[in-house]
């Protein structure tokens, strides 16, 4: 090497030296550019954090639609599991009416219910909602004082209501793998769904197919523009129609529609009565006094005013699988029994039923009361007992149906 002329030296690795020059200007250019960001952002500190921040966004946009669809496909399959068994219905309905009893007629009221395989949790709204005291009633550790827990085996299986409206159960969903059933028989008989268009639309068709099948048929009203598939009538003949039906088997008649009537009739903005003639089921805003489900566009649907919040975006799916198994609501006992006011939810335990028998107990015949006799008019004495609505004049009669299936 001492006896290597340097420029012969330089001038037989001029290549590679030129090219390695050139690199550490680069090297050197990019890190003045990212020392002139980073004193931008505030230091290297407040930039490294920046960094920190955007690789855990990229992260998670990339990772949601995964989590998303994971979580769709867990709901589906707890909703499906627990709807399909008409003992998962029975078991919500006898849960309301014993915490109703439970609490008294002036305590908190029991408006909804969580269902897993061996518990049932009922939610209640009311002034100073404290721990039940009354076996076999108890609250978790990790629950608030308004939800009350029982064990479905040690559920009674008559259970009395005494001058009260029997619960309406319809499921909205599933939370933490319980499936989550609120009572639309109580509260304000106006129930909105709102929120983000798309999955408010979902969840009311999801109800309101629920109650065609659960209610007696043709006590629900569907107007028009409810659902595609279904021309309803005029939302003033549906409402009208549904108006003149009355109670059946002591329970209010819903009218399902996607708008109120124009004028609004004052008893759907009056005060709630203890037992209301007609419960509606809107879509969208209301009026007055109104129990409102809110659905956001991550597919959570909560009720208004409660801490009740569940996972909604497989009930449609799930609704459309186990429509056909979903059980009618019991209708109360026949007039003029002991107790005319109690409601039969589960038969008696068989013994003699084998240990490996998974089918659940029939209810029995239960005789429906028959409604309010509708008083004939003269240009109507060749009609039938139940006319439709008299419309407008600008209006035309329109036979309104249920959207109930009919049997083959």
């Amino acid at each position: 090497m001492r006896g290597t002329d340097p420029l012969e030296f330089l001038s037989r690795h001029r290549e590679i030296i030129f090219r390695i020059l050139g690199i550490v200007a680069v090297l050197l250019v990019i890190f003045l550019i990212i020392r002139a960001i980073a004193m931008r952002m505030g230091g290297w500190s407040a930039a490294f954090a920046r960094v920190r921040r955007e690789l855990a966004i990229t992260a998670h946009a990339f990772a949601s639609p995964v989590r998303a669809w994971l979580r769709y496909r867990r709901s589906l399959r707890v909703l499906v599991h627990g709807l399909r068994a008409p003992a998962t219905w029975r078991d919500a309905e006898r849960a309301l009416a014993a915490a109703r009893q439970a609490a008294g007629p002036d305590g908190p009221r029991p408006y909804a219910a969580l269902v897993d395989g061996g518990t049932v949790t009922v939610l209640l709204a009311g002034d100073g909602v404290g721990p039940p005291d009354i076996d076999p009633w108890w609250v978790a550790d990790d629950d608030a004082p308004d939800h009350w827990s029982i064990d479905r085996g040690d559920l009674p299986p008559v259970v009395p209501l005494p001058d009260q409206e029997p619960p309406v159960l319809v499921a909205i969903g599933e939370l933490g793998g319980w499936c989550a059933f609120l009572d639309v028989a109580v509260g304000p008989p106006l129930v909105c769904v709102d929120g983000e268009r798309r999955g408010a639309t979902a969840l009311h068709q999801s109800v309101a197919a629920q109650l065609d099948v659960r209610l007696p048929e043709g006590t629900v009203v569907v107007a028009e523009g409810v659902h595609r598939a279904f021309d309803g009538a005029p939302i003033r003949t549906a409402y009208r129609s549904a108006a003149r039906l009355g109670p059946a088997a002591g329970l209010a008649p819903f009218l399902v529609s996607a708008e109120l009537p124009a004028p609004v009739p004052p008893e759907l903005v009056a005060p709630p009565a203890p037992f209301p003639p007609l419960r509606v089921l809107l879509l969208g805003e209301g009026r007055g006094y109104a129990r409102t489900l809110l659905s956001d566009r991550t597919g959570q649907v909560g009720v208004v005013g409660t801490p009740l919040v569940v996972e909604g975006t497989a009930l449609s799916r799930a609704i459309a699988r186990v429509l056909a198994s979903i059980p009618p609501v019991l209708p109360p006992d026949p007039a003029g029994d002991a107790n005319p006011s109690a409601r039969i939810f589960a038969e008696r335990d068989d013994e003699g039923l084998e240990e490996d028998s998974e089918a659940v107990p029939a209810a029995p015949p239960v005789a429906l009361a028959p409604g309010p006799p509708i008083p004939e008019r003269e240009d109507e004495a060749e009609e039938e007992a139940v006319a439709a609505p008299v419309a407008d004049e600008d209006e035309t009669q329109v036979a309104v149906p249920s959207a109930r299936p009919r049997q083959p």
